[in-house]
């Protein structure tokens, strides 16, 4: 019998363990958060710098909010930054009418989504743009009409619609390689954000099995989107187009590593990053 229950005992913690490393959140289940979050910063608050150190010729920076001790975002840099504040902006800035992410654009939110002290979420900037909505005009001017053309509703409607971009990529099965994203494509036709396309290798081996598209929210009808095992094409800011390869995820995980490092030199722990649970 003492067996029987010192059995169940070690069962209990075993299955307790397997719990506890299992992912908190797919990049499906966890973008809705990290998505709110960009969509909704917090403007009313002051920028802090955590800690920055310098690792293969880059500054690594983690900020947070003055007065907490967790990591907000990170930024990846070849010059020190000396003001957070005025360094890294939280909204879109245009120059005139046209978008752009501020001073530092190499910047982005992190999570540490299954709490062992490493990012294993990135939701980095990718730039600025306007992004349509279900109103969209249809006679709206195409790419290559010059600006100086639009009439005053149509630069009103540009203006009104442009944000900062965040292109997510996550590490799902938490083994310090990327291997899912979530990733603007624009209309093909005008330089307006049409969709967001999530790609996942959900075998992790590097190949893309589950590939589709979505307009306004995740848990839509989802759009088609042809692709093969090695590559996506789609429409990006300020190319004609191109493709996700693995490459691409491959430099983003070297990202990832970076800021592992530098955390771990910063004498970050779990207790410094987000998991999301205080957010829901």
């Amino acid at each position: 019998m003492k067996n029987i229950i010192l059995y169940a005992i070690l069962l209990l913690c075993v299955q307790s363990t397997l719990l506890l490393a299992q992912p908190r959140k797919s990049i499906i289940d966890f973008y809705p958060l990290a998505d709110s979050l960009s969509e909704f910063p917090p403007f009313d608050k002051k920028l802090r710098l955590i800690c920055q150190k310098r690792l293969q010729k880059r500054y690594v920076s983690f900020v947070g909010i003055e007065g907490e001790q967790k990591v907000l975002l990170i930024a990846v840099t070849v010059k020190k930054i000396r003001n957070i504040q005025d360094s890294i902006s939280l909204s879109v800035e245009f120059n005139g009418i046209m978008p752009h992410p501020g001073k530092i654009s190499t910047w982005g939110y992190v999570f540490d989504r299954n709490k062992d002290g490493k990012v294993d979420y990135m939701a980095l900037v990718g730039g600025a743009a306007p992004f349509k909505d279900d109103n969209f005009p249809d006679g709206y001017p195409f790419r290559g009409e010059p600006i100086k053309d639009y009439d005053q509703n149509e630069l009103e409607y540009w203006v009104s619609h442009c944000k900062l971009v965040f292109n997510h990529w996550t590490d799902d099965n938490f083994n310090d390689t990327l291997d899912a994203l979530i990733h603007v494509d624009l209309d093909p036709t005008r330089d307006w954000v049409e969709r967001k396309i999530v790609v996942q290798s959900t075998k992790f081996d590097g190949r893309f099995d589950d590939v589709w598209a979505f307009r306004q929210h995740i848990d839509e009808e989802p759009d088609s989107v042809e692709y093969s095992g090695t590559r996506v094409p789609y429409y990006p800011i300020g190319k004609s187009k191109d493709e996700i390869t693995k490459a691409v995820l491959d430099e983003k995980t070297d990202i990832m590593i970076l800021i592992q490092q530098a955390a771990k030199e910063c004498g970050l722990t779990k207790d410094n990053f987000s998991d999301g649970m205080q957010e829901e």
